[in-house]
């Protein structure tokens, strides 16, 4: 009698894991679409993304996807400003040395 209770038990336990799964028809989560390329591009796409569940915790591989993709377009993103701001320092100083010309043609520089 208590080996036909811990199967019955068993086979609960199983079932129960298994709709925690997303695996039990009508009660399963949508798992929500990994991020593509192009797609979390915005601090609100990285700030609205949720990665799959996994039984414990979240899907490693897909969270590492994200992650890889997030420091792509953060590194991306580092180069352009130090491209924009070497052009910046290049025509200020093309703006100092121009004033600096006109005004020693002028005689008004000291």
């Amino acid at each position: 009698m208590a080996i036909v209770i811990v199967l019955a038990a068993v086979v609960i336990l199983a079932g129960v894991v298994v709709v925690a799964l997303g695996r039990g028809g009508e009660l399963a989560r949508e798992r929500p679409a990994e991020p593509t390329a192009g797609v979390l591009l915005s601090w609100s796409d990285v700030a609205s993304y949720r990665p799959p569940p996994a039984l414990l915790g979240y899907d490693a591989a897909a969270t590492e996807r994200a992650l890889a993709q997030v420091a792509r377009v953060i590194a991306e993103r580092d180069a352009e400003i130090d491209l924009l701001r070497r052009r910046l320092a290049a025509a200020q100083a093309a703006r100092d040395t121009a004033w600096q010309t006109s005004a020693a043609e002028q005689g008004t520089l000291e």
